[in-house]
């Protein structure tokens, strides 16, 4: 019995499959083929851009009467870098639990207050004060921060 071409297998069925990463362009071929304009191709390198409309829009009108096209020369680099960082995986964000960890060891045996904490950390949307000190309560009952006065005796946190 024979499949068609990409019918999966028995042994992918059923089975998710993982997309390979995404190619990253290069700097060198993009002005290869922006030298494509110069014999009336305009637009190319826009789409290998991943700048699908604006690709057409040049190819279209000749890459904006050609005036598009010799901007294009100068914007090279932040094209090819632009489509790069659109297809890089997000970082992912460190928890406020962990990221609270990481300003108490920084912070040494001055310790941080909590408007320190508000001014340093990378909260997610929606997350506000109330939470961040809900958050330093739980790490001082589990722990993992011990709470003091520095000089000024203002309340501090450190690491243990």
């Amino acid at each position: 019995m024979t499949r068609g071409l990409g019918a999966p297998g028995p042994s992918h069925m059923g089975s998710s499959r993982r997309l390979p990463p995404p190619e990253r362009r290069n700097l060198a071929l993009a002005y290869g083929l922006w030298a494509l304009g110069l014999v009336g191709v305009c637009g190319v390198h826009r789409l290998y851009n991943r700048k699908p409309l604006s690709g057409t829009l040049w190819l279209l009108t000749f890459g904006l009467c050609f005036v598009g096209q010799l901007v294009d020369l100068l914007l090279m680099p932040e094209l090819v870098d632009q489509a790069n960082a659109s297809w890089l995986p997000l970082k992912p964000s460190l928890s406020v639990e962990r990221q609270l960890v990481q300003l108490a060891r920084r912070s040494g045996a001055a310790g941080f207050s909590l408007n320190d904490a508000l001014l340093e950390l990378e909260l997610p949307a929606g997350v506000e004060s109330p939470e961040v000190r809900q958050e330093i309560e739980r790490l001082l009952h589990a722990q993992l921060l011990d709470v003091g006065n520095d000089e000024r005796g203002r309340v501090v946190y450190r690491e243990p």
